[in-house]
């Protein structure tokens, strides 16, 4: 947990993914919501350092018993919230090109992190990530499932075409990814630019590159 009592405005979150997720009784749709925009201001305004759960039951009219049995912890909680910003249908690529299919993969959470204080948010997710080994799984569960099995599938897709080598590593893949974004996030705590996706994804196809 964090030190504290126990984790234009970003896209309201949604709640299928953390319902998937819900370690405590069957709640309602309106109180989850309410539960997880309330969490995800909290981080936004004061981080996984001063994350109150005290604050988020009060903003969301919910109680913090009822909190706690919906999530196994306060960082918990704040995963759910900053994966929730996350638009719930996939980026559809621009093409069909390779690069626009691996753009499409992790431009969600780059949209997510540019929108009103969603770096600070998601520097705190993050953190709140490293901290408590349950939001941890959380969040290499999202991960694999939207980032790096779809990935998997389009470099062995490539290698098959003989454009990539075909002893690319997904690992290397993943980190040469989201490392730099990592990085500005957390030890940088500074903006990532608009184009910066597009610049990842070449440097991945070239680190992986036949030639």
């Amino acid at each position: 947990m964090g030190e504290s009592d126990s984790l234009p405005q970003a896209t309201e979150p949604t709640t299928e993914d953390a319902e998937k997720r819900r370690v405590g009784p069957k709640r309602s749709e309106a109180s989850t919501n309410a539960v997880l925009v309330a969490a995800y201001t909290e981080l936004s305004e004061h981080g996984w350092r001063g994350f109150s759960v005290d604050r988020v039951a009060k903003n969301a009219k919910a109680s913090k018993q009822t909190i706690y049995r919906w999530w196994k912890s306060a960082a918990c909680l704040a995963v759910d919230a900053a994966l929730a910003t996350l638009a719930e249908k996939p980026i559809t690529p621009a093409s069909n090109d390779v690069r626009d299919r691996i753009s499409a993969l992790i431009e969600p959470m780059l949209i997510a992190v540019r929108t009103g204080d969603g770096a600070h948010a998601w520097r705190g997710a993050l953190l709140a990530a490293a901290d408590d080994q349950d939001a941890g799984e959380i969040f290499r569960a999202w991960f694999s499932e939207s980032v790096k099995i779809p990935l998997r599938h389009i470099l062995a897709e490539q290698a098959l075409k003989g454009t990539l080598r075909r002893d690319w590593d997904i690992d290397l893949a993943t980190e040469l990814l989201f490392g730099p974004v990592w990085h500005r996030l957390i030890a940088m705590r500074g903006p990532v630019p608009e184009v910066y996706s597009r610049r990842l994804v070449e440097s991945v196809l070239k680190a992986l590159s036949s030639t």
